[in-house]
């Protein structure tokens, strides 16, 4: 029996357990998925020993970055990323995030390529989110941060002038369980939309955050995280088992899950 697991610091909203199992299933596989919330006070002493007796496992929100001194090495694609979702038995990272990103985006009809993006968020999804973007031909990529540090960063109310072009929520905002969240203020969100060639939420529970009600209300392309969820499931399992997987079993899997 193989163990697996996600961690993070909090954990309720997560899908990944039904998702994972759901991959077992499918491809007859001995194995089992966990979720471990680890406070950070504790994250320094509980990694090295979830590496001991883990056959792999996922990163999520606040440690993608925080694992990189604890890994033996990283490819080059998430070295260039500097952000961590998944970690293999022999202590490497890998980002499975950029290619479940990239699923979503054509699964919702959404086309970066020749268009200005913006990502809202500076963390590890949002350093993902950038790479898959520009990996589909973006004409810029501008993060949005509440703090801008870099040139290439402006603050939430130079997003009200400086948007055209596709928007990706990479932060926690309108995640379970605070539903009615949005990244964007209410007042600003209707002459933003007005602008906008595609939405999406890199969240996925609930299944449509306010963000992307108002974007589809209009008739934007918009997509929430959930295909992404199972899409960078997907390339984690590659990983671990050391094979392919079908080509279908996101889509497969994506209607087994997806809430109707």
């Amino acid at each position: 029996m193989q163990h697996y697991a996600l961690i993070g610091e909090h954990l309720g909203h997560s899908l990944s357990v039904p998702v994972h199992e759901a991959i077992f299933r499918h491809m007859g596989i001995q194995a089992d998925y966990r979720l471990i919330e680890i406070p950070r006070m504790r994250f320094r002493e509980e990694v090295p020993r979830l590496m001991a007796e883990l056959d792999g496992f996922n990163v999520t929100i606040p440690y993608k970055q925080e694992i990189l001194p604890f890994l033996r090495d990283m490819d080059d694609a998430t070295r260039a990323i500097g952000a961590v979702n998944t970690v293999t038995r022999d202590g490497r990272g890998h980002n499975t995030d950029v290619p479940g990103f990239m699923d979503e985006l054509r699964r919702g009809g959404i086309e970066p390529s020749g268009k200005p993006c913006f990502v809202l968020g500076t963390g590890g999804a949002a350093k993902a989110a950038r790479v898959a973007l520009e990996h589909m031909g973006a004409a810029s990529v501008t993060m949005v941060s509440r703090h801008p540090q870099e040139e290439d960063e402006i603050d939430y109310a130079a997003l009200d002038t400086a948007f055209s072009g596709v928007l990706v929520n990479a932060t926690p905002a309108g995640m379970w369980p605070d539903v009615d969240g949005c990244p964007i203020r209410r007042e600003a969100l209707d002459a933003i939309l007005r602008r906008a060639a595609g939405v999406a939420d890199m969240i996925y529970n609930p299944p449509e955050t306010v963000l992307v009600r108002a974007a589809r209300q209009r008739g934007i392309p918009a997509c929430m995280g959930m295909g992404m969820l199972i899409a960078q499931a997907v390339e984690a399992e590659k990983l671990w088992q050391g094979c392919p997987m079908p080509d279908d079993l996101v889509d497969t899997l994506t209607k087994e899950l997806t809430p109707q």
